[in-house]
């Protein structure tokens, strides 16, 4: 089932992905996203197609100015599985804002496909856990 090389490959290139969002470095975030990936998000009730449409429900939030400071995003408790070229990422994360506001829960599941220039996530669902 699992290859413990493809599954310490694929964390990682989950673990640089939340950094790219830490730095505010958008490419290196979409690196690992497929062009025609699949996005499931808290936030919004239609599924988000391709990186165009994510690139959209981007330009369409407000400002980072006029956001909460995220000032961690930790994932943690990873269950990776592979098989062949699919590899499915289930693991939690936990956003910590500046100031006063409570920390958040995230649940994420993402869908990855080896392909000739390594993993990349074809689909992910990603669910803020509400108190």
């Amino acid at each position: 089932m699992s290859n413990e090389s493809d599954a310490s490959e694929i964390w990682a290139h989950q673990q640089d992905m939340y950094v790219g969002f830490e730095t505010g470095d958008r490419a290196r975030t979409d690196q690992y996203i497929h062009p025609d990936c699949t996005i499931w998000e808290s936030e919004n009730w239609a599924m988000v197609i391709g990186l165009g449409g994510l690139n959209a429900i981007r330009a369409a939030r407000p400002p980072a100015e006029d956001l909460p400071e995220v000032t961690s995003l930790t994932a943690h408790d990873p269950v990776i599985d592979v098989w062949g070229n699919i590899g499915v990422l289930r693991h939690t994360a936990t956003v910590v804002y500046a100031g006063d506001l409570p920390d958040e829960q995230i649940r994420n599941t993402g869908v990855w496909r080896r392909e000739a220039g390594g993993w990349r996530l074809v689909h992910n669902h990603e669910q803020r856990l509400w108190d």
